[in-house]
């Protein structure tokens, strides 16, 4: 499940391009604010990997323990989708 960032909308529309070519069931890929970020942070996964803020990881890393999920965070707010030259795009 990829939850890609509301606050950038032109990546957000491009790593959602790029999981829905994959045609693999086994990736999904949401839009959505705040509320959609909670539900998800509450459900129950296999592990948590998150990009973005500190306080937002924050957030992100108590409801993992919460939860009792093992969790990644990146906290520099980067994000880490890389296109460069190489890739067949349309």
């Amino acid at each position: 499940m990829i939850k890609p960032s509301e606050m950038s909308v032109a990546c957000s529309k491009a790593i959602k391009k790029f999981v829905e070519a994959l045609s693999c069931p086994a990736y999904w890929c949401v839009d959505g604010g705040a509320e959609v970020a909670i539900e998800l942070t509450n459900s129950k996964f296999d592990l948590m990997i998150f990009t973005g803020s500190p306080q937002k990881g924050r957030l992100v890393a108590l409801s993992a323990a919460k939860n009792m999920i093992p969790c990644v965070l990146e906290l520099g707010g980067k994000c880490p989708f890389i296109v460069d030259k190489t890739a067949d795009l349309p």
